[in-house]
């Protein structure tokens, strides 16, 4: 019975658009390569669209703890309905635990991506020897810093020196995963907000934990702690959606998840733009409630960082166009750089679809009948707005350095809430395509930046 179903799914999945993405790929990457052999230059990396891999050495203890990963996830799956939010949630930071030790050790999954490269937030947070003169001064000695540094607010490096104040290296690399692991519970709220039925709630929950994007990046970089941020912003979005009104409670969650994002990285103001674009869609229908929202937000925000500034001498604003001037010192790239600001537009945009998986993209445009993924008008307009305002960031030129399914991973939520009302066999076929996809990639190599 469950071998027929199976075999029934597997005939019912939309393969045409899987493997058209799979070849669209290769022939970008196979020009883009071509292009820069002879010479030429886009801006990208070779291995378009990944911009930062490292060939993994293979070692026995990585190869186990990958085999692990596979059957926790296929096990976790088949079991789900009988676990409850709990044991979903641990479960959940198992699969991105086994999946990120199939690097080998717990050196290189937990400690090597602070120190190996020697140019991130860790190798500035050891140089600083008094947390307030150095914040006052950020601004004065920006370009003097790591790449990194440099291009996020500095309240990131500081946050490395105080929990190295406290304790060492292994400290912070835990308190990282803490923190990025608080994605799941917040998430699996987000879901019920939303209104998935219980069953698709557990099986997205564990998709996320293991789409690649997600179980890649979630262990110890900055941006995991941004998506937990992101995610207290979305809980308080969905919160309103499912009361069917604003409280308290909805303002301060959107409200802290806005500070919080952008005292971490100046991405944050993806989220302004979201912002905008559910107040113009509101605003169309003659709704106010949500342009309200947005200004008494962004009020809380700019007095937020008047009194940051007035009990440290920090400047947001200065920094921030510091920051954009350092990332893109000629101006904008379109006018001095056409091709490479197309290119890197294009590697942007595919970044994030490779990291969502292949099964994701061939669900995602896929015209198939049990496929449909607007059907639920909530999600519809969290997914637009989300889209633009990235779209948005992009046409600015942002992440000209690519990337984006690490620097973008606030988006992800935004995509599998899509998945609520999609056919359960095209779900299964995804989720184990999605699971081998990133098998796959956390073998091959190391994607730390």
């Amino acid at each position: 019975m469950e071998q027929n179903r199976l075999w029934i799914d597997l005939k019912r999945f939309p393969w045409l658009p899987f493997f058209i993405a799979i070849a669209i790929w290769v022939a970008i990457a196979g020009a883009n390569f071509y292009y820069q052999s002879q010479g030429g230059y886009t801006g990208t990396g070779i291995l378009f669209p990944i911009s930062v891999i490292y060939p993994n050495q293979f070692l026995w203890s990585g190869f186990i703890f990958a085999f692990l990963f596979f059957v926790s996830g296929v096990v976790a799956f088949r079991y789900v309905h009988q676990l409850n939010g709990f044991l979903l949630v641990l479960i959940a930071v198992l699969l991105v635990l086994l999946g990120n030790l199939s690097q080998g050790n717990f050196d290189i999954a937990f400690l090597q991506p602070f120190y190996l490269k020697g140019r991130q937030y860790y190798t500035d947070a050891l140089n600083i020897t008094d947390g307030s003169i150095w914040l006052r001064d950020f601004s004065k000695n920006l370009e003097h810093y790591q790449m990194h540094t440099r291009t996020h607010p500095p309240f990131v490096t500081l946050l490395h020196y105080w929990i190295l104040n406290i304790s060492g290296i292994e400290t912070l690399a835990i308190i990282f995963f803490a923190i990025g692991s608080l994605s799941f519970p917040l998430f699996y709220k987000v879901l019920v907000y939303l209104g998935f039925e219980d069953l698709r709630r557990k099986w997205t929950l564990l998709l996320f934990a293991v789409i690649p994007s997600v179980n890649i990046y979630l262990l110890v970089s900055i941006d995991a702690l941004v998506l937990t941020s992101t995610l207290i912003f979305l809980l308080g979005f969905t919160r309103i959606f499912h009361q069917h009104k604003m409280d308290a409670v909805a303002f301060l969650l959107i409200t802290s998840g806005l500070i919080l994002t952008n005292l971490l990285t100046f991405s944050g103001l993806f989220l302004f733009a979201f912002l905008g674009c559910v107040s113009l869609y509101f605003m169309m229908k003659r709704q106010w409630s949500f342009v309200w929202l947005s200004l008494m937000s962004a009020i809380v925000f700019i007095l937020t960082f008047i009194v940051i500034y007035a009990i440290t001498g920090y400047n947001q604003l200065e920094t921030f166009l510091l920051a954009s001037h350092s990332e893109n010192p000629d101006g904008f790239r379109l006018f001095h750089q056409p091709l490479v600001y197309l290119m890197t537009r294009l590697e942007d945009i595919s970044e994030i679809f490779l990291f969502l998986s292949f099964g994701f993209l061939a669900v995602l445009f896929s015209k198939k009948e049990g496929t449909e993924v607007f059907e639920d008008k909530n999600n519809t307009i969290l997914f637009f707005s989300a889209v633009s305002a990235l779209s948005a960031m992009l046409l600015t030129g942002a992440y000209g350095t690519g990337e984006t399914a690490r620097a973008c991973l606030f988006m992800v939520p935004y995509f599998l809430i899509l998945l609520k009302t999609i056919d359960a066999g095209q779900f299964r076929v995804l989720f184990f395509l999605c699971l081998f996809q990133t098998f796959g990639m956390q073998m091959i190599g190391n994607f730390y930046w």
